[in-house]
């Protein structure tokens, strides 16, 4: 499936004979690409939560992904997350097969390329903001002394650089929400995978969550938001909707 939101592309070019010059394709190539997808989980009876699900997202492109209860969405995420492995089908992250990959190596590869933020936030309430955010830069093995700069910087960009050294429980939910926007950005992935992101926000912190991530956008990354709600989906470049484990 191509991506409309990728923008015009121009007419050929005519060369000398009359004939389109070929020339490189217009436009990022696909940071995600699935093919067939399909994940059923064993019964009795099996249950097939995807089918045939062929998608491609681009840099630069907020999609969401909408649908009703246990209509597949979050079986869809999962698999997006490396989280879940396919029963059949390709999925090409930022252009690797991601097919037979060894758990160490999607671990890996998740670790890199992926940033997450969930609905209910999952931040550590021992911990203070700052190391909350460089949780991730822990795991890549990124040095001591390179995670606060990191951490602070990824803070401040969500507006809370003063806010750093305080623990989550002091926060609101939408401080909280922004902590986690932070921590999902401050490696620099690829791609930002979002459950629900506004589901426990109010309507102002929730616009304010929602430019956030619009803002990640600009910046070319790739941010696919799975929501319920109209004016998150309104605000995608590309809506995805799952009904009964297939996407149109």
């Amino acid at each position: 499936m191509t991506d409309p939101a990728a923008g015009p592309v121009a007419g050929p070019v005519v060369g000398p004979a009359g004939g389109p010059v070929v020339g490189p394709a217009v436009g990022p190539a696909p940071v995600i690409e699935m093919a067939g997808i399909a994940k059923t989980y064993p019964g009795p009876p099996p249950v097939h939560a995807l089918t045939d699900v062929t998608l491609d997202i681009r840099p630069g492109r907020l999609a969401a992904i909408v649908g009703p209860s246990g209509s597949g969405k979050s079986t869809l995420l999962s698999v997006l997350g490396l989280l879940d492995v396919p029963t059949r089908g390709r999925y090409l992250l930022q252009g690797r097969d991601t097919t037979d990959l060894s758990e160490r190596a999607r671990t890996a590869l998740r670790a890199s390329t992926l940033g997450f933020v969930f609905q209910a936030f999952h931040l550590v309430p021992h911990l203070t903001c700052v190391q909350n955010v460089a949780l991730p830069l822990v795991h890549l093995g990124v040095p001591r002394a390179r995670r606060r700069p990191q951490a602070v910087a990824a803070l401040e960009s969500v507006g809370l650089g003063h806010r750093l050294d305080v623990r989550p429980t002091t926060l609101s939910g939408g401080e909280r929400q922004r902590v986690a926007v932070a921590r999902a950005i401050v490696h620099r992935p690829a791609v930002v995978l979002c459950d629900e992101p506004t589901g426990n926000l109010d309507t102002a912190n929730s616009a304010r969550v929602m430019d956030l991530l619009t803002g990640l956008v600009a910046q070319d990354r790739a941010v696919v938001v799975v929501t319920h709600e109209p004016e998150v989906a309104a605000r995608a470049d590309r809506v995805f909707k799952v009904v009964d484990g297939r996407v149109s």
